[in-house]
């Protein structure tokens, strides 16, 4: 299947997904959250196919939203749609429930739904240089593509509001010391170390893995549904507000926004 915004290889069971938007550090189009679910999908069914690995083309993993089309879309008085909250969220959803195990390979920058989009990996791998960012408060904005779920679940609530809420990035060290990541590779050897786990896990029992993932998603991502939904009408609300409009002419401008403080 060919696509227009990710690229997919398979190589001894190891199949790579790599968001190939690099001309704007792969921030997420629209259809990019379709089409990585739809190639999760495929692979999760694929039974040549026993670990998905999911990084970014050229210097970052992923910048998250595209502000330019943020910008655009205030322009044309659109805003954040729920719709396209949801198409997030059901990405998010379809690496969560994966029957393979997934792999985050961090290069660069992880901000807003590039580091949600590694976060609902089962395993996240990090360098020296890799830098994750709950960065949705910069922009007036709660969050998307289950983000806050799956950090309460890994880190919990407290380290996780404090992320949220100051939206300051982690550095790759700090990653696996907070329980971001899960494994820290040297330097320059962030690929090495990916496919030396993703190895590993191929070689395991395909079966064993898929009723460890059932039973782990069955008990404790168990309310990830009942998220979608309160998450895509918070995010489009905010996105109407003057604090949005305001953070994305600052950023476009290279300033520092002022919200609003009434």
């Amino acid at each position: 299947m060919e696509y227009q915004y990710i690229k997919v290889t398979v190589q001894d069971r190891i199949a790579t997904i790599t968001l190939n938007r690099p001309e704007v550090s792969n921030a997420f189009a629209k259809e990019s959250f379709i089409e990585v679910g739809d190639a999760v999908d495929l692979f999760s069914k694929d039974p040549d196919v026993g670990v998905v690995v999911i990084t970014g083309e050229g210097k970052h993993f992923s910048a998250g939203g595209d502000i330019y089309s943020f910008r655009d879309r205030i322009e044309r008085g659109e805003y954040i749609t729920e719709a396209r909250v949801l198409n997030a969220a059901r990405m998010a959803v379809r690496i969560r429930r994966c029957e393979k195990p997934t792999v985050a390979m961090i290069n660069g920058a992880a901000a807003g739904a590039g580091m949600s989009c590694a976060l609902a990996c089962d395993f996240r791998v990090v360098q020296p240089s890799s830098r994750m960012s709950m960065a949705f408060i910069n922009m007036g904005l709660p969050g998307d593509t289950l983000g806050i779920y799956h950090l309460i679940k890994l880190i919990g609530a407290d380290r996780a509001e404090l992320l949220l809420m100051t939206g300051e990035p982690v550095r790759g060290e700090d990653c696996v010391k907070s329980g971001l990541a899960t494994i820290y590779a040297e330097e320059g050897k962030l690929q090495e170390e990916t496919y030396a786990l993703a190895r590993k896990l191929a070689a395991k029992s395909m079966e064993g893995h898929m009723a460890q993932k059932r039973m782990i998603n069955r008990f404790y991502y168990d309310q990830l549904d009942q998220f979608l939904l309160p998450e895509a009408e918070e995010m489009a609300r905010c996105s109407r507000l003057p604090d949005f409009t305001e953070a994305v002419y600052a950023f476009l401008e290279k300033r520092s926004p002022v919200f609003n403080k009434n």
